[in-house]
């Protein structure tokens, strides 16, 4: 799926969209923190849940401290 096929299923399925830039950004990794509502959209529109597109492991691996 493109980036503008997201944008016009977002579009389609919400109420308020996201701009393609923001789409963009999320697609390349530029932009990972994010609002909860956005992700949200991008469930609706790809009819998946949250924790089908997070990526528990690298979040673990990348944010966490190591236990001592």
């Amino acid at each position: 799926m493109s980036q503008n096929d997201l944008f016009e299923k977002i579009k389609s399925s919400c109420n308020s969209y996201l701009g393609k830039d923001v789409i963009s950004k999320i697609v390349n990794g530029k932009k990972q923190n994010y609002e909860l509502f956005t992700l949200l959209k991008i469930c609706v529109a790809l009819n998946v849940t949250p924790n089908d597109l997070i990526e528990k492991d690298d979040f673990i691996k990348t944010q966490l401290k190591k236990q001592q």
